[in-house]
């Protein structure tokens, strides 16, 4: 073998070392962008899905609290909310957050301590499941999986006392709570609709608690 022909030999084993660092580069790269998109892919499209446009407004509360001098049952505690325009919600991907002043049992009821004051009430979702046997009986119209317009939903105190509850109520920051809940008369409620998918607010609402009769 003359002197020319080693020379390329020589050229040639000193270029796969190179191209195997390239090709690594590249696989790394690959790899790289496919975590990443794995992450992020489903925040990226609940952050690009539009959130449903609906009109929703609190019709009527009424209720009050199991204390003197009006002793009210949280099962007369009632809120009706209508669908006044707009999409139709589905009950997967609707939830509601209730703010205001009412009362909750730390514990199970009767056992339990009744605390009064800053109240918090979410709940998670519209379905039927997770709530008690009442709830779907007042909701007929959201048999469909919707909450369409005209539709009033309604909601109770009672709501919550099923054994996988998906109505959760905080008082005074005390989460351990049995999930039924009062709200105080003469107060106001603030009510919030929420999209789950894409977590972003569909309305708000308020209104004045009256004393249930």
């Amino acid at each position: 073998m003359d002197r020319k022909n080693l020379v390329l030999l020589d050229n040639k084993c000193a270029m796969s070392p190179i191209l195997g660092v390239v090709l690594m580069l590249l696989l790394t790269i690959v790899l790289a962008g496919i975590t990443v998109s794995a992450v992020y892919s489903d925040e990226m499209l609940s952050s690009m899905k539009p959130t449903p446009v609906a009109d929703i407004d609190v019709i009527y509360i009424e209720g009050g609290l199991p204390k003197y001098p009006h002793y009210v049952k949280y099962e007369e505690n009632f809120i009706y909310v209508r669908h006044m325009g707009g999409e139709p919600l589905s009950l997967d991907s609707t939830k509601i957050v209730i703010n205001g002043m009412g009362s909750a049992y730390e514990g199970v009821v009767p056992h339990g301590t009744l605390h009064t004051g800053a109240i918090f009430i979410s709940y998670d979702d519209l379905y039927f499941d997770g709530k008690d046997f009442d709830y779907s009986s007042n909701n007929q119209v959201l048999s469909d999986g919707l909450w369409s317009t005209g539709e009033e939903l309604i909601l109770n105190g009672q709501d919550g006392i099923s054994s996988v509850s998906t109505v959760y109520v905080t008082i005074n920051g005390v989460t351990n709570t049995s999930n039924n809940y009062g709200l105080k008369e003469n107060t106001m409620i603030t009510i919030k609709i929420f999209d789950i998918q894409t977590q972003r607010l569909i309305a708000e609402s308020e209104c004045q608690v009256t004393l249930a009769e």
